[in-house]
């Protein structure tokens, strides 16, 4: 079977890059807004002394709470930014195959399942980013009809 390429359109790439860049400002947004708010850290403070038999102090403890906002902001970028960047170079220097499409669908399904399971169900954040993966799915699904990839896969 030959591989067909296919350069993809300037909208499409915009289209991509647009809601990389949405959901990108939206993660950013929400680790500020989660590691400025007191009473989150107090409220996680609380549980982690309640469930933790050692003693720390709050300084420690707020440490580790950046610490592990920063962990997690940076294992949400990391499906974005690598998505981002392989679509530009793709439409700058390359084109796109079936390969491009099966891999960047599975990474998007999981970075949209990894969403899924933080069950943050009272943030505004949370559902932006669910439909900003599913742009993102729907527009790499697109791109498989373009590439002639078969509709039963």
């Amino acid at each position: 079977m030959m591989s067909r390429n296919y350069r993809i359109t300037q909208k499409k790439l915009y289209i991509l890059l647009i809601t990389i860049s949405i959901l990108i400002l939206l993660l950013s947004l929400e680790a500020l807004m989660e590691v400025k708010d007191r009473g989150l850290f107090l409220q996680w403070f609380e549980e982690v002394q309640s469930q933790e038999e050692i003693s720390i102090s709050e300084a420690e403890a707020f440490d580790t709470y950046v610490s592990g906002h920063i962990l997690l902001y940076m294992l949400n970028l990391v499906i974005p930014l690598g998505f981002a960047l392989h679509t530009f170079f793709a439409y700058q220097k390359a084109k796109i195959n079936s390969l491009f499409i099966y891999l960047w669908f599975i990474m998007l399904m999981g970075g949209m399942a990894f969403t899924l399971i933080s069950w943050n169900f009272d943030s505004l954040f949370y559902y932006i980013r669910l439909v900003a993966y599913l742009v993102l799915i729907g527009t790499t699904l697109s791109l498989s009809k373009e590439v002639g990839i078969s509709k039963n896969w």
